[in-house]
């Protein structure tokens, strides 16, 4: 098998694990953070500081946030690691893989550096020659 292939398939795996946490980050922090600005549950005395709970529904959207978009790239970078096309997209989004499950993601940087050589070299660009009349 190649080593671009198992490295493809790690990165898409450690994406989804990104991309589940991010969602599951930005719903509780959301969930909770609506649940403790509820008036009925608490009584004045022991209801959280509203500052507070706004700033760990932020936090925790925003976490969420950045979690999914490393899980996209994780994934997207799989992607193009199983076509074996644009290796530097291929090893980011292995790298991204790295921040949403660390051990999953190693190995796919690993494999995906290893296998540099089994993607396609871009093509080079000619210049183009200059249209005729012009000096």
């Amino acid at each position: 098998m190649h080593k671009s292939t198992v490295g493809g398939v790690l990165s898409i795996v450690a994406g989804a694990l990104g991309l589940l946490s991010g969602l599951l980050l930005a719903f509780f922090g959301v969930f909770f953070g609506a649940l403790f600005n509820n008036q009925d549950l608490f009584t004045a005395s022991t209801a959280p500081p509203d500052q507070f709970v706004t700033f760990l529904t932020i936090t925790y959207a925003v976490m969420g946030v950045f979690y999914i978009g490393i899980g996209v790239l994780s994934i997207v970078g799989g992607i193009f690691s199983l076509q074996r096309k644009h290796w530097g997209w291929a090893l980011a989004g292995a790298i991204g893989g790295t921040l949403s499950f660390l051990p999953v993601g190693v190995a796919a940087v690993v494999l995906v550096a290893m296998g540099r050589s089994e993607f396609n070299a871009a093509p080079s660009v000619q210049p183009a020659d200059s249209a005729p009349g012009i000096v």
